[in-house]
């Protein structure tokens, strides 16, 4: 019976030597599995953010998450301009790992000699811009009363700028009086951010429609309808009070004479005087409630509505009364 007991305690052993053994050989196979952390670099690679990360420019592979995602995100540097590349060599890598606290010696790297990093871009022409300049120049001309005809666009080289969703808008300096030249900014923005601002000169012509001259026009040459045209010229060196309604001509006389295509101004043009000096008038006064009339003689030429002097001729004083037809003057009160 004792020795019964006794065998059976020895194989009770041996089974657990044999367990053990096993779950030993086990343990060791899963981690001899699991292997090290590994970061294969490629020799070249191209990137769209600003800064340079680990993970853009590898392969990072490995059962612990947390250093995977730790290697990943290590900042090697300043992206390059965009359309530009950059070279990075297996040391300066190195570097930024052991900055960033993380053993190398933990890590299976496979690094190249160097890596050529590109940042990618897109290519804004400059056909593209100047269609961005027409449109807003089109939107400035809407519903306004002057015509904007653009003669030039001067666009000094395209823009490159870094790929992303593309924005864009053009600013003008305050108070632009949109003729001649003018200096325009267009804003590039790629995302949230604005990328790049460029200029842009803008030959401008406001064609404002004026009255003008159809043919030649002698001095006191009264003016009708067939005198005159209404022409969209540029308004650039125009004086400000052109004459833009032919009924405001029409019926007056020129005082000088007028070549073809002039634009008409208040200056050029004049009611026929309705007097002249010598003419015999009738005088009137009005009060509230009052009328006086006197005879007087004009002793200057004058159009309806203008004032001139007129001698009393039962005081022989000489009075300033306005011109309201040829045979009547009043005096302002």
């Amino acid at each position: 019976m004792k020795t019964d007991q006794r065998l059976f305690k020895r194989t009770q052993a041996a089974a657990l030597v044999v367990v053990t053994g096993c779950l030993l050989w086990a343990l060791a196979g899963l981690a001899g599995a699991a292997g090290p952390t590994s970061v294969r670099c490629y020799e070249q690679a191209d990137i769209a953010a600003d800064q340079i990360l680990l993970g853009s420019i590898a392969q990072v592979d490995g059962s612990d998450a947390t250093l995977v995602r730790r290697l990943e995100a290590v900042v090697l540097g300043r992206s390059p301009l965009p359309g530009k590349t950059r070279a990075f060599d297996r040391a300066a890598i190195l570097t930024r790992i052991k900055q960033s606290g993380i053993d190398p010696n933990q890590i299976d790297l496979q690094l190249p000699s160097e890596v050529l990093i590109t940042r990618a871009s897109m290519t804004v022409e400059r056909e593209q811009i100047e269609q961005i300049v027409r449109g807003y120049i089109q939107q400035q001309a809407a519903g306004a009363a002057d015509e904007l005809r653009i003669k030039d666009i001067r666009i000094n080289e395209p823009v490159v700028l870094p790929q992303g969703p593309l924005t864009t808008r053009v600013v003008a300096p305050k108070h632009t009086d949109w003729a001649g030249a003018i200096p325009l900014s267009v804003v590039f923005s790629v995302g949230e951010e604005e990328e790049r601002r460029v200029w842009v000169t803008v030959s401008l012509e406001r064609l404002t429609r004026v009255v003008v001259a159809r043919r030649p026009l002698g001095r006191y040459k009264p003016i009708d309808d067939d005198d005159l045209e209404v022409k969209a010229v540029d308004a650039a060196g125009l004086p400000a009070d052109c004459i833009t309604n032919p009924e405001m001509v029409i019926g007056k006389r020129t005082r000088r004479p007028v070549d073809t295509g002039t634009v008409l101004r208040p200056d050029l043009v004049e009611f026929p005087p309705l007097v002249k000096n010598g003419d015999r008038v009738r005088i009137i006064a009005e009060t509230s409630g009052l009328r006086i009339s006197a005879f007087g003689q004009v002793k200057q030429k004058g159009g309806q509505g203008e004032l001139v002097q007129v001698m009393n001729l039962d005081s022989n004083k000489v009075v300033y009364a306005r011109v309201v037809d040829s045979q009547t003057v009043k005096i302002d009160f």
